[in-house]
């Protein structure tokens, strides 16, 4: 937000916020740092002087505590009298002394109350438990300030007699360290008013020309070119920077003329231009002017030209692609045609090959004059199929058992499948129906079927499944064949499509089936994996009996 609101103050105002700014951090952080060493600086001296007499003291004490367990003075006499006049001594700003005996009791004290206590706080346990001198910070509650607790063995080789404790009060450090900081502050404060006043007069110095400067330049926008910056003599930036501002304002004054005079010739050229369209192609534009306003009229002609010639070969073949837009439509009817046929073609071989094996069956032989008879209703349909792609004839759906459809659409692809070596199996879930177009729900069956039987040349296995599912109603044809790549999974739905070789294939099968799957409003999707098989699912609406 700040960085924002600077946004809209001017050159000087942000040079001098910043300016201010930094040497404001800079002061301060001038400031801590000072305070922080002077601080560190006093602090270390007393604890070295503490270390010093910790272990300066230590020597008379111990020996005074030798005397006494040796009987050679009375006990607790010379240490006491010791002790209460290093306690005395103001200078050294003691807070309490006191001597422990090995087993952490009480032997000598400023304060004679203290005598035979034994303390368990942390700094004692750990000032006993040290064989050397231990520094340990913490807080007076009497005097409300830092102190050090000094504590230092009395020992004489590995035999240890007893521990020498006292505290100093830092007090007088901390009185100290606030003198410090509120010089340091006070010496910052003057030096900060100082420095803006220096930053005030450097920005008038160096910030302000630049400002008027800029406010030139704003009111030299638009159509005012009489505008000049008035320099002072030098050879600095922003002198430089006027001068070049003066020239520059000369140098759009005499152009100005020019612009305006290609402008109007501008105008003219547009006007022309607006005026033809593809029935004013014997236009021209003669104008002279200026060298680029010429070469654009010669242009302008060169392209009229070429589009009147285009335009003519435009004509020539547009013709002749009628022409060859006729023949396609033949070719693709003739395709779609010799696919829809083929199907039930391929059924009708398959019917006359096993009646050729056993037609002296009766039964065997009345039940494929049957699938016969159906083949060749199915070839007759298949007029009617394409006058319904054309004209969208009405179509006659009936609730149809997927079972029965299937079993009726197996007997046509029964010879291709053995041919080619490939299983069949099925696992139809009972009593399901859809309300399709019998010819329609053949055709979508014998077309996946054939579909899959092609992707397996060498053999494999070709599995039917149908189930229902919610409202739904899912027929899955699963093949084991070469599978589809996934980069060609979205064009397998696009007419002509096709993977097979030259004259094996229109590409018109799946197509056929997505455009049947989709009339019904139904749902057609494949899932694939290369060399591991391809799975189609279709999906109409599950009829309820």
């Amino acid at each position: 937000m700040k960085l924002a609101s600077l946004e809209h103050l001017s050159l000087q105002r942000k040079f001098v916020i910043m300016t201010f700014s930094v040497v404001i951090f800079l002061m301060v952080v001038t400031g801590l740092i000072i305070t922080r060493r002077e601080s560190n600086i006093m602090y270390r001296d007393i604890e070295r002087q503490g270390r010093l007499l910790a272990e300066t003291l230590a020597i008379p004490v111990m020996n005074d505590l030798i005397y006494e367990r040796l009987g050679l003075v009375e006990e607790g006499g010379l240490i006491d009298n010791y002790i209460t006049g290093i306690f005395s001594k103001k200078e050294i700003n003691l807070i309490y002394i006191a001597v422990f005996d090995e087993n952490g009791r009480i032997i000598s004290h400023n304060d004679f109350n203290e005598y035979g206590r034994v303390y368990d706080d942390p700094i004692t346990t750990k000032a006993l438990a040290s064989d050397s001198t231990v520094v340990q910070k913490f807080h007076d509650q009497h005097t409300n300030s830092g102190a050090l607790d000094f504590s230092t063995p009395l020992s004489i080789g590995k035999k240890r007699w007893g521990t020498l404790r006292f505290a100093v009060s830092l007090e007088v450090l901390e009185q100290e360290v606030r003198t410090t900081v509120l010089g340091v502050t006070i010496i910052t404060i003057m030096m900060l008013a100082v420095g803006f006043g220096v930053i005030v007069l450097l920005s008038r110095q160096f910030i302000r020309p630049i400002a008027e400067l800029a406010q030139i330049m704003e009111r030299a926008g638009g159509d005012r070119l009489d505008v000049r910056v008035i320099t002072k003599s030098g050879s600095d930036e922003i002198a430089r920077l006027g001068q070049s501002f003066n020239r520059m304002i000369d140098r759009i004054s005499d152009s100005n003329f020019e612009i305006k005079s290609t402008h109007e010739q501008l105008l003219q050229f547009v006007g022309i231009i607006e005026n033809t369209d593809e029935r004013m192609l014997d236009v021209k534009v003669d104008i002279e002017g200026s060298n680029e306003i010429t070469l654009l009229c010669q242009s302008f002609n060169r392209m009229i030209d070429r589009i009147r010639e285009a335009n003519i070969e435009l004509k020539k073949t547009h013709d002749k692609l009628l022409q060859s837009e006729k023949l396609a439509s033949l070719g693709i009817l003739a395709a779609g045609v010799a696919h829809e046929v083929n199907n039930p073609l391929g059924g009708l071989f398959n019917c006359v090959h096993m009646l050729e094996e056993k037609g002296e069956d009766e039964v065997f032989r009345q039940r494929y004059h049957e699938l016969l008879k159906d083949g060749l209703s199915r070839i007759e349909s298949t007029v009617g199929k394409l006058l319904w792609m054309v004209r969208k004839d009405e179509k006659n759906p009936q609730i149809i058992e997927v079972k029965h459809a299937l079993a009726q659409a197996c007997g046509f692809v029964e010879y291709m499948l053995k041919k080619n070596g490939v299983s069949y199996n099925e696992d139809i879930e009972s009593g399901v129906s859809i309300k399709l177009d019998p010819f329609d729900l053949h055709q979508v069956l014998i077309n996946l079927m054939i579909n899959a039987a092609q992707s397996m040349p060498n053999g494999g296995a070709l599995t039917i499944n149908a189930y229902s599912r919610e409202s739904k109603v899912l027929l899955e044809v699963c093949d084991t064949g070469e599978g589809i790549q996934e980069e060609n999974m979205h064009k397998i739905f696009d007419p002509f499509y096709t993977t097979k070789p030259p004259g094996e294939g229109t590409g018109l099968g799946l197509w056929l089936t997505y455009e049947i799957v989709n009339s019904y409003d139904g749902e057609i999707t494949a899932h694939s994996n290369k060399n591991m098989g391809t799975i189609i699912t279709v999906k109409f609406d599950r009829v309820i009996t």
